[in-house]
C-alpha cells in the first residue's frame, strides 16, 4: 500500500471530524438540514433515486450494468452503497473517514452484500486487478486534490473488470465573475480563507480539472468514453461533468 501523503492524512482528519459532528449534512449539504436535521431515511432516499437515475442514464447508452460486484467510491454513510446493492450481488464500499466507515456499518441494511473499508492510501491496493464491473464516485474526486484524483482514476481502470463500467464526477474550471477574481489570489491565500470562512470543513476544499485534460488522461489508461455530461453538483461557480467509461475488453491498462 502507498505511503499516505500529509494530504490525505489531513483530509482523512477533517472528514473524521465532519462524520462525528453532522455526517449526512457533511456529505448533502442543504442548507435546511444543518445541524443533523437530515432524517436517516429521507437521506437513503436520495441515494435509492440517484442510482435509479444512473441505471436509467447508462441504459440509454445500451448499457446494463447489473453484476457481480460494484465499488462505491467516496461512500460516506453509505448512501449510494446500500442503493446500488438493490442491483449487485456484491458492493464495497470505501471512504478516508474512519467515522463514515463506522457510520456506513452501523446503517447497513443489505448485510453481507455491503462491505466497507477505510482506506487512507493513494490507492486501492485493498483490491485486486479486474475486480469489480461498475465502479461510482460522486462528489468525492472534486475534494482530494488533482494529483490523488488522478490517482485514484487510474486505479479505478486498474479494479475494473475488462468491459465493465466506471462513472465519476469532477468540477471542470470555475465560471463566474468570482472565478476571474480568484483566479488572481495565490492559491495558499485562498486555501487559507476557505479554511477560515467554512471552519476548516472539508466539503469546502474543492479542486477542478480541465474536461480535456480529464478525458486524454483517462483514454490514455485505455479505457474507452462512452459519454460526458454537465450537472450541478460541484455547486455553483464552477462548472462539472460526469464522466462514463468502459475499460478495453482486452483488458489492457497503460
Amino acid at each position: 500500500m502507498a505511503d499516505v501523503s500529509e494530504s490525505l492524512t489531513d483530509l482523512r482528519d477533517r472528514w473524521d471530524e465532519a462524520g462525528r459532528a453532522d455526517p449526512f449534512w457533511a456529505v448533502l449539504s442543504d442548507p435546511d438540514k444543518t445541524g443533523n436535521r437530515w432524517a436517516p431515511d429521507d437521506f437513503f432516499q436520495k441515494g435509492v433515486d440517484e442510482i435509479a437515475s444512473v441505471v436509467k442514464h447508462l441504459r440509454s447508452h445500451g448499457v446494463v450494468i447489473e453484476g457481480d460486484r460494484a465499488l462505491d467510491f467516496g461512500c460516506g454513510p453509505g448512501r449510494l452503497s446500500q442503493a446500488l446493492a438493490t442491483y449487485f450481488q456484491e458492493v464495497d464500499g470505501v471512504d478516508i473517514s474512519p467515522s463514515m466507515i463506522d457510520l456506513a456499518v452501523k446503517l447497513n441494511r443489505q448485510g453481507e452484500r455491503c462491505r466497507y473499508h477505510l482506506n487512507v492510501a493513494g490507492d486501492l491496493a485493498i483490491f485486486g486487478d479486474s475486480s469489480f464491473n461498475f465502479i461510482y464516485s460522486n462528489i468525492t474526486l472534486q475534494h482530494v486534490g488533482p494529483k490523488n484524483a488522478r490517482g485514484y482514476i487510474k486505479e479505478f481502470v486498474r479494479v475494473l473488470k475488462p468491459g465493465g463500467v466506471m462513472m465519476f464526477q469532477l468540477p471542470g474550471r470555475r465560471i463566474g465573475m468570482k472565478a476571474r477574481v480568484k483566479a488572481m489570489i495565490p492559491a495558499s491565500m485562498l486555501a487559507t480563507y476557505r479554511r477560515a470562512r467554512y471552519q476548516g470543513h472539508p466539503a469546502a476544499e474543492m479542486h477542478g480539472q480541465p474536461r480535456e485534460e480529464v478525458i486524454a488522461f483517462v483514454r490514455g489508461l485505455g479505457a474507452e468514453l462512452l459519454a460526458v455530461e454537465t450537472n450541478h453538483d460541484a455547486g455553483s461557480g464552477w462548472e462539472s461533468f460526469r464522466y462514463t467509461w468502459r475499460r478495453s475488453p482486452s483488458g489492457a491498462v497503460a
